[in-house]
């Protein structure tokens, strides 16, 4: 399977945008200061932006990003949205709250404790009618909908809006998903051939050659200092490597695994 990246987008800690995180995947030290991540997407209104918890606002600002970059209106779009873990405060908050003597739960927290709530929120706000669909799959999240997200793109000839994104992870959560910095991702994905599209950075154009092959279920090394504990413990910074391959010209194919026995190999040309 072959496709074009057209657009990034990206958000997480230390890095606001594709830029941002480019000159980190380059070795640049990361900031001095760097302050919690709060993302204000703009195609969300301000009354839906401020009872948006931050699972929805981190995938919905990276996709914004992600289009923005490919210069592809959101409503043209199919989109596949993707999360390891979900939305863990609200899990969290639910759970607590019917445990009390009176369990009365917020309407909204509810209402946003789906999963595919981010790409809800997407889909209403950017009046986008194509088909969407949110993948979960905990550690394997990455490679499972970015495979979803190719054969979407290839089988329809349509251009692809992938995006995934995982938050901290509350104390309870910490045994399953030691989760220590929320960030997100999104790659805007056309078949390969569609060449009339100008993209605005350096990666845009490079093209991705996908394929299944058996595998071990190992994870390729990380080894960026200022990145390295987010990949480790965020599941949606298992796209890091391959976002640092496609800013290199001669980068080996990565085998990303789909489970214990199948592997999701990329090959940036």
């Amino acid at each position: 399977m072959k496709l074009r990246i057209a657009g990034i987008g990206a958000l997480g800690p230390g890095f606001e945008d594709w830029p941002g995180l480019r000159a980190l995947l380059d070795g640049a030290p990361p900031p001095a200061e760097s302050g919690p991540v709060r993302p204000a997407p703009e195609g969300i209104p301000p009354r839906e932006r401020r009872r948006a918890p931050l699972s929805v606002k981190l995938a919905v600002a990276v996709a914004e990003q992600a289009c923005a970059d490919a210069g592809i209106a959101p409503a043209d779009t199919v989109s596949v949205f993707a999360s390891g873990m979900g939305d863990m405060d609200i899990t969290d908050y639910m759970c607590r709250t019917l445990a009390e003597d009176e369990p009365l739960l917020s309407p909204t927290k509810f209402h946003n404790s789906v999963h595919n709530a981010p790409v809800g929120y997407w889909t209403i706000s950017q009046d986008a009618r194509l088909s969407s669909n949110a993948v979960a799959g905990f550690t394997h999240t990455v490679p499972t909908s970015l495979l979803e997200a190719a054969t979407q793109c290839l089988a329809e000839q349509v251009p692809v809006l992938w995006a995934s994104q995982d938050i901290a992870a509350p104390a309870p959560f910490r045994d399953i998903a030691d989760i220590d910095a929320p960030c997100a991702f999104a790659l805007l994905l056309l078949p390969h051939g569609e060449d009339d599209i100008e993209v605005g950075h350096e990666a845009g154009g490079r093209v991705l050659e996908l394929s299944v092959e058996p595998g071990a279920g190992e994870w390729p090394a990380f080894d960026l200092p200022a990145l390295a504990t987010l990949y480790d413990g965020n599941p949606t910074a298992r796209l890091l490597p391959l976002l640092r391959a496609i800013t290199q010209a001669d980068a080996a194919p990565l085998r990303l695994p789909l489970g214990a026995s199948l592997d999701l190999v990329v090959q940036a040309a």
